[in-house]
């Protein structure tokens, strides 16, 4: 935090580099210095990778993290047949009762008679019929197959109240800065490039917090922009909102495995991005 350099000389320096910085409140500055919490989100386009955006903004409330796998039921049949026949051990007749013989007749005889033939069972009497008949089902030995991560979402949502005719602009400019950056590019035609990645980060102290989540890359997805949601009034001779609400939507790029969070299964600190800058200045 740069506390001698004024106002406008900082204006000036963001206006002739191509690195952007939006800080609101404007007294987030000096608030950070106490060690007020912020958040940060910072963007890198694609097309200028030595130009980037920055905005920071106080951490919002109520902010959920949402981390799910997705299972789905396998039913082995007769591979789990076989393989439970095989591994009993002992004697494959004596562990084959005349139930196993009707179930194996209602899975397909022509099938399972290769898997059985070496173990000199006959199960040529079985059937679908005599199951009914007998009351017996087969087990289908489903079992539970991992399939994947979900994809990680998370929201947030601010509430910008400009108290001043610079604090105005700068609440515009980081609202069109978000809309901005939803939206692909043209790259011809029928191309299209795809929107910049965000960079999301918590920061105490100056510091990336160790109690908040590590957010990978991610694409914002969508934006709910509210004005004036609690009023209807406007600033006396711009006709500006006096208040700005944001709803921010973000999806990470990818499924994460837990070797993108932990660096080993000893530790229970998420490991921080690459990226890191420290605060706003």
């Amino acid at each position: 935090m740069a506390e001698n350099t004024t106002t406008n000389e900082t204006q000036n320096k963001e206006e002739q580099s191509s690195n952007k910085t939006y800080v609101f409140p404007s007294k987030l500055r000096t608030k950070v210095d106490d060690g007020h919490p912020f958040i940060q989100f910072n963007i890198v386009q694609k097309d200028d990778p030595t130009g980037t955006t920055d905005i920071f903004l106080y951490q919002p409330t109520g902010i959920a993290v949402s981390d799910g796998a997705t299972y789905t039921n396998l039913d082995m049949g007769l591979m789990g047949a076989g393989i439970d026949l095989i591994n009993k051990g002992g004697d494959p007749k004596g562990n084959f009762t005349q139930a196993d013989s009707i179930a194996a007749g209602i899975l397909g005889k022509d099938t399972i008679s290769s898997l059985t033939s070496s173990f000199g069972l006959d199960i040529s009497k079985g059937g679908s019929i005599g199951g009914l008949q007998a009351g017996i089902a087969v087990n289908p030995y489903t079992r539970i197959a991992f399939e994947g991560t979900a994809v990680r979402t998370f929201e947030f949502n601010f509430k910008l109240i400009p108290e001043n005719k610079k604090e105005t602009e700068t609440a515009k400019i980081i609202e069109r800065t978000f809309r901005k950056f939803l939206y692909p590019k043209k790259a011809g035609s029928i191309a299209l490039a795809y929107p910049p990645l965000f960079n999301i980060r918590f920061y105490v102290n100056g510091q990336p917090s160790p109690y908040m989540p590590v957010i990978k890359p991610a694409y914002l997805t969508s934006l709910q922009t509210t004005f004036n949601e609690t009023a209807n009034s406007v600033f006396q001779g711009t006709g500006a909102p006096i208040e700005i609400s944001l709803g921010l939507g973000f999806q990470e790029e990818r499924q994460l495995v837990r070797d993108d969070l932990y660096p080993n299964d000893t530790d229970i600190d998420e490991q921080p991005n690459r990226f890191f800058q420290g605060g706003p200045s």
